[in-house]
């Protein structure tokens, strides 16, 4: 354990703890599960800090402990933050350990989809400082599609222009706190509920993204009683008319979600050498073209096929 480690262990129950380092994410940060001479677990979160050069948007160390306090305030399992020193990039926090709710079934999904209506109807859920979804690094990516799927970067802002002229035509989407990486990975199975993590990039979003998100995974096959189940249990507070506009924006959402994939993939395997996740890349791009059948999404497709 490194100098700056023990320090920042010293007056904790960790201090003189087993330290077993792993990556869990796509981001520049190391995680460690920490066991003590209790046998008791925690997890430390080593990230740069903020102001590093090697910081990554979407990653970043601050909003993270501002999300989780945020989340907490309004009922959501997160972990509990025993110790942070953000200026150094660490936090220690409770661990939730590895298994996730893929594979749990309905109860889990549905237990998922209770979140998602906590972060709807919760009160105080939009008071705190969110970036608006289309200016998150997230929304910004779906550039990669032009670029990397279509091999025509120069189509980028027409390619835009194409996603403005759908969502105009479709009714006002209420807005909500979106966690904006809801799936399966980030939904740990702790004591028969659910905890939270990976929140850090969450933003003031479309109402249905983090149902998509859950529901469109492209490493799961989720049965499709599973996703009418849950689109049912979300909409069951709602009004006729909320109803009809979730209906209306959940097949936009979910095409420009796996657009977006589709252009990551790409410009990871392209621009990283990254090829892992090309064993995705046939099955969603048959999932997209079936997608932009759908009557709201023809400037999408017009604008594909006529770039092919």
């Amino acid at each position: 354990m490194s100098k700056q480690l023990h320090l920042f262990l010293s007056d904790t129950d960790w201090h003189d703890a087993e330290t077993q380092w792993f990556s869990a994410d796509w981001s520049v940060r190391d995680y460690a599960r920490l066991t003590n001479k209790n046998g008791d677990t925690a997890i430390l979160l080593k990230s740069p800090p903020d102001n590093s050069p090697d910081a990554m948007i979407g990653h970043l160390i601050t909003p993270w402990s501002n999300m989780n306090k945020h989340f907490k305030s309004i009922g959501v399992n997160v972990p509990t933050i025993i110790k942070e020193d953000l200026a150094q990039g660490l936090i220690l926090m409770d661990d939730f350990g590895d298994d996730t709710i893929a594979g749990r079934g309905i109860d889990a999904y549905m237990k998922a989809t209770d979140i998602l209506i906590t972060m709807r109807d919760h009160p105080n859920a939009l008071n705190t400082d969110l970036v608006n979804y289309e200016d998150t690094h997230v929304y910004k990516a779906l550039r990669f599609y032009p670029s990397h799927v279509l091999n025509k970067p120069e189509l980028e802002s027409t390619w835009f222009d194409a996603w403005y002229e759908v969502i105009a035509d479709l009714p006002p989407c209420p807005r909500v706190f979106t966690h904006i990486d809801f799936a399966a990975m980030n939904l740990m199975w702790v004591d028969n509920k659910i905890g939270v993590i990976d929140f850090q990039a969450a933003c003031n979003g479309p109402f249905v993204y983090d149902l998509v998100n859950l529901l469109e995974d492209i490493r799961r096959d989720i049965p499709d009683d599973i996703k009418q189940s849950c689109k049912d249990h979300y909409c069951a507070t709602l009004s006729p008319e909320t109803k009809a506009i979730f209906n209306a924006w959940y097949p936009v959402i979910t095409a420009q979600f796996h657009a977006r994939i589709l252009g990551q993939i790409q410009f990871l395997a392209q621009e990283k050498g990254r090829d892992d996740l090309m064993q995705y890349y046939g099955d969603i791009t048959t999932r997209l073209e079936m997608e932009l059948q759908h009557p709201s999404l023809r400037p999408i497709l017009r604008l594909i096929n006529d770039n092919r």
